[in-house]
């Protein structure tokens, strides 16, 4: 599944609500995700943990988290970002941060380590 980190920039987790991640319901049902359950998003630069909202306006395969979170405000001291591998995009060698490979799967009752 391919997350796309939508770029709003920095602002306080105070008063957003958990931080989430967007998937397609027939996506979400695959993994036995439904509305508010809480799934582990990771590859092999990180992991998080995120609330489930599901929309049918997303694409299928495509994952949707917000970055923009201060990693000191936020109670998870984490962000998408940790699941960036710091890879450079083949056109001028820009940051290719708004598009990374992950698994989403329905989180275990063990916290996530990061």
């Amino acid at each position: 599944m391919r997350v796309v980190a939508a770029a709003i920039g920095p602002i306080k987790a105070s008063g957003l609500g958990p931080a989430s991640i967007a998937l397609h319901p027939a996506d979400a049902a695959e993994r036995r995700l439904t509305d508010g359950d809480t799934a582990l998003v990771h590859n092999s630069s990180g992991r998080l943990e995120l609330q489930v909202a599901t929309s049918d306006q997303m694409p299928r395969g495509v994952a949707l988290a917000h970055k923009g979170r201060w990693l000191a405000t936020d109670p998870a001291q984490a962000n998408v970002n940790v699941l960036n591998p710091g890879n450079k995009s083949d056109m001028g060698e820009s940051s290719a941060v708004h598009s990374v490979q992950v698994m989403v799967e329905r989180c275990s009752q063990a916290p996530a380590a990061r």
